[in-house]
């Protein structure tokens, strides 16, 4: 989503636009998913807003760290420019730490910080391939695909009678999904082939599936702590 619009002084883009409807519509699902917790359910959005802000931040600021002469001579191109891929995860670590700080010093109920986390995250994601399919021509068949398969993992989540707190409800979970985001960037026609014909991203998700089919086959542990089941 390259065009922007002029809003006063500021040129805004519709990817950020877009990025921060898609945002309000995670935390819309995540108030729902949680409507029976309400106590709970203000903390964990708490939480996850400021974990949301951090990870915005670190990942514009990582531009400084990741190119640093570039920032250096034009100190403005900080407010354009992001630190891209790998500021991303830069920022998903440090939100990682965040969080599980935050769940320790708040004592925050495990289980339902990864609820409300996988709910936002798929709501959000859904919504904004949605937004890009409508706004952007180039590889509308991987976005349609990303907006139904969002939509599917969040209806699994809606309605599905397993009991959450169990960990191998999450092995699964991250199983399949990890295997869509290996499938579906193979309909991006500029996706980066960087091992074995798959890209950094589908690298990551491949592992990740790697990992929780291994795990899966070994733990049958709460989120919320207790003795494994020996099998």
């Amino acid at each position: 989503m390259s065009d922007a619009f002029q809003l006063g002084p500021l040129l805004v883009k519709m990817s950020m636009l877009a990025a921060v409807v898609s945002l309000a519509c995670g935390f819309l699902a995540i108030t729902l998913r949680l409507k029976k917790e309400k106590v709970e359910r203000a903390a964990i959005i708490e939480l996850l807003s400021n974990a949301v802000f951090l990870a915005f931040l670190i990942w514009k600021l990582s531009y400084v760290l990741l190119h640093f002469s570039k920032a250096i001579q034009n100190p403005s191109s900080i407010l354009y420019f992001s630190g891209g891929e790998n500021g991303a995860w830069l920022a998903a670590v440090a939100v990682m730490i965040y969080l599980v700080r935050g769940i320790r010093k708040k004592a925050i109920p495990v289980h339902l910080v990864v609820l409300a986390s996988a709910t936002g995250f798929l709501a959000a994601g859904g919504v904004y391939h949605m937004l890009t399919v409508l706004l952007e021509n180039s590889d509308p068949w991987f976005y349609i695909q990303q907006v139904a398969i969002h939509v599917i993992f969040l209806w699994w989540l809606f309605t599905s009678k397993q009991d959450q707190t169990i960990m191998s409800f999450w092995l699964t979970l991250s199983l399949w999904f990890g295997i869509s985001q290996v499938y579906v960037p193979f309909f991006i026609d500029t996706r980066n082939a960087l091992f074995l014909g798959l890209s950094k991203t589908q690298i990551a998700f491949y592992l990740l599936s790697l990992l929780a089919l291994f795990l899966s086959s070994r733990l049958q542990t709460p989120v919320t702590g207790g003795s494994s089941d020996e099998t």
